[in-house]
């Protein structure tokens, strides 16, 4: 009985023990280095982290753009910050009170948005203590949870001598050494440079994992959001420093910060100022009705952007202090980045490329002639597939018989529809992809939108439809569900120019040509080149009266393009109930019926209403045109490229154009009428400021610095 008493005895001890031994084991060997960096910490002062200084966007000369400059900020320990005013441990709670009300004067904000300030920050830092306990599978305290914080930013330094002595009672609170980040305030510039913000949740998971601590993305720390800041945001960012002194004063670790690369655009910042400039003074009169428009410019050889305007624009310092005014202007909608972001039905700018997928195809060849009597076919279709209406005679155009020069030097609809009916919706959506529509032009830009390029099974999956010839016809002319950016449509002349496809740019690199070409003959180029001469050269030509230009040297080439579309939205009216179940209706400003109702809900939580009844729209615009009227809402287009010309002012077609260019107006109706004059204007800048070689990298006769 003894033995088996004292063998029950050993055997708990014998547990006990290897509960002690498998508790040291993961003390002093799985989890030492925690305890161990623990153990240290009690020893050591807080480390002070050293931010970095972003790296500078510079434009193709050299010009700044963008910029860090040194400022100062007035950072809150974490502990205050998580605890707030009611304090259960730590500093008195009516000191902290009467910091928070200082904070509050001091920043010219009300403690509630000061409060808000503070409650984001602390969110996101225990989202990311979150994340890492996920990840590492047990829970520990985060280096977050024991630093300053800011909560006042871009003090100069004035003020950081009075926060010095404002604050001075508060040990908690801390003037550090800080940076803003300055832009050009040109407002052509404003969407392109983009914008600073907290990271957002797929950054900080890949920041998870990266082995850099100093280099790796904090949950409070501001990175690009959108334009270049984003699309550079891996060259632009650098690497935080740090310094920390032990107890009796050593330093023990000292850790200078790395500065973030500069990074220079293709961008010229002379003709970008030029171009806003030019749709500034020009929109009012030719176009009152327009809510903006767009420029871009490209060098033909290296798809290069030397311009990339969209207007109207905004001044990027002031970006945040304005927000609610811009989005709030539904009208011009000056948010809308239109270069690359807004898509447009492409109208006759893409009827070269209807003719280069026929030839290319073998349905006709460059000679083939079509007869157009003003109908694709009277009969079967007498108010629909015609050809485009004079605004001289109001009749109906009537081309007789062209070949394929002259049906896109005079725009001619019916040659379209023949040749895209030839064709079918497969083979030209074929055509349209080899091109680049529906893919992203390699710009770089997070704002940048695809486009559509509407193949059958696209029609079969988006609308539920199956592709037809009548499809075809649409698409042969740029209508229906056809749609390209500006930044698209430039790279498309630039094509028509070349020859060839290529992405584009606006990040100088260096790096191996990529390009390939359509599956089309020297004379089908040849016969579309001298139709886009023709254009503006041609007395005949659709855009001869308004946008003939020759210097001499160059003559300005390309096709109008007017895609026709309907106003819209700028208002919405919701009609709601109350919570005491009074009636009530409210307008609010917005172009999508989605947008108007997040924005409802948001500032109304507690009303009810029908989201499929309530919400109607309020007011358009372009004000609608008359019901009886056979005149439709249009946006403009002018694509071009500048050409060599020859003493006699022919086309020197052995030289490859150099710089290419799409203009769009927003509602501006005719293509020839409302975007020709504005092209012949754009012709002039670029060849006043890339001088008369076209060179982008000269200024004033003089190579970039």
């Amino acid at each position: 009985m003894f033995e088996r008493r004292l063998k029950i005895v050993l055997a708990c001890m014998s547990v006990a023990l290897a509960i002690i031994v498998l508790r040291l084991l993961d003390l002093q060997v799985v989890h030492a280095d925690y305890y161990q960096e623990q153990a240290q910490r009690v020893l050591l002062k807080p480390a002070r982290v050293i931010p970095f200084v972003r790296g500078r966007i510079l434009d193709r000369g050299g010009q700044v753009l963008a910029a860090d400059e040194p400022c100062w900020q007035v950072s809150v320990d974490y502990e205050i910050l998580a605890n707030g005013a009611a304090q259960e441990k730590g500093p008195d709670p009516r000191r902290v009170e009467a910091m928070w009300d200082a904070l509050s004067q001091f920043d010219r904000v009300s403690r509630e948005d000061l409060e808000a300030r503070c409650k984001d920050i602390v969110d996101r830092i225990q989202r990311w203590r979150r994340a890492v306990t996920r990840a590492r599978g047990y829970d520990v305290p985060i280096r977050e949870e024991r630093m300053a914080h800011p909560v006042v930013v871009d003090v100069d330094d004035q003020g950081q001598i009075l926060a010095r002595q404002r604050f001075a009672d508060w040990d908690w609170v801390s003037i550090e050494n800080g940076t803003r980040r300055v832009y050009n305030a040109h407002p052509s510039l404003g969407h392109l440079l983009g914008q600073m913000g907290l990271p957002g949740p797929e950054e900080l998971r890949a920041a998870l994992n990266a082995g850099d601590p100093l280099g790796r993305l904090l949950p409070t720390e501001r990175v690009g959001i959108s334009g270049v800041e984003y699309a550079a945001e891996d060259r632009l960012r650098g690497r935080r420093g740090v310094f920390q002194r032990n107890r009796r004063g050593e330093i023990v670790r000292n850790v200078p910060a790395e500065a973030g690369q500069d990074v220079r655009l293709t961008l010229r910042l002379d003709l970008q100022k030029a171009l806003y400039q030019l749709l500034d003074e020009t929109l009012p009169s030719i176009a009152p009705d327009a809510p903006g428009g767009s420029i871009v410019v490209l060098d033909v050889a290296t798809r290069e952007v030397l311009a990339l305007v969209s207007y109207p624009g905004y001044n990027a310092n002031e970006f945040r202090r304005s927000y609610n005014e811009l989005r709030d202007d539904t009208r011009r909608t000056p948010l809308h980045f239109r270069a690359v972001a807004n898509c447009y039905e492409p109208g006759s700018i893409v009827k070269p490329l209807t003719c280069l997928a026929g030839i290319g195809c073998g349905v006709i060849d460059a000679e083939s002639t079509i007869q157009c009597d003003g109908y694709y076919d009277r009969r079967r279709y007498p108010t629909s597939y015609r050809c485009w209406k004079s605004s001289v005679t109001g009749q109906r155009r009537a081309h007789g018989d062209l070949p394929v020069a002259d049906a896109v030097a005079y725009s001619c609809n019916v040659f379209m529809y023949h040749v895209g009916d030839r064709l079918g919706p497969d083979r030209l959506c074929n055509y349209f992809d080899m091109a680049g529509f529906g893919k992203l032009t390699g710009v770089g830009l997070r704002e940048e939108r695809e486009g559509i390029n509407p193949t059958p099974s696209w029609l079969m999956q988006e609308r539920n439809q199956t592709a037809t010839r009548g499809h075809a016809r649409n698409f042969a002319i740029g209508q229906g569900e056809l749609v390209l950016t500006p930044l698209q449509a430039a790279n498309v002349m630039a094509m028509y120019a070349s020859g060839e496809v290529k992405p584009v740019s606006l990040l100088r690199r260096v790096s191996e040509d990529i390009s390939w070409r359509l599956p089309v003959g020297d004379d089908g180029w040849r016969a579309i080149r001298e139709g886009l001469f023709r254009v503006t050269n041609d007395p005949g030509g659709t855009a001869f009266l308004t946008a003939h230009w020759n210097n001499g040297r160059y003559a300005l080439c390309g096709k109008t393009g007017s895609a026709t579309t309907q106003p819209s939205p700028t208002h919405f009216r919701i009609r709601y109930t109350t919570k005491s179940g009074a009636s009530e209706s409210e307008v609010v400003p917005a172009k999508i019926r989605k947008h108007a109702i997040d924005d409802f809900r948001s500032r109304f939580p507690d009303a009810s209403f029908d989201p499929r009844k309530d919400v109607t729209i309020e007011s358009v615009w372009p004000p609608p045109k008359p019901s009886d009227s056979d005149d439709h809402h249009a946006h403009a287009w002018f694509a071009g490229y500048l050409q060599s010309v020859d003493v006699a002012g022919r086309p020197r077609y052995d030289v490859t154009p150099q710089i290419a260019f799409a203009a769009l107006i927003e509602f501006g109706g005719s293509g020839g009428h409302t975007t020709g004059p504005v092209a012949k204007e754009i012709s002039r800048a670029i060849v006043e400021v890339l001088g008369d070689e076209l060179d982008p990298d000269s200024y004033n006769g003089a190579p970039a610095s």
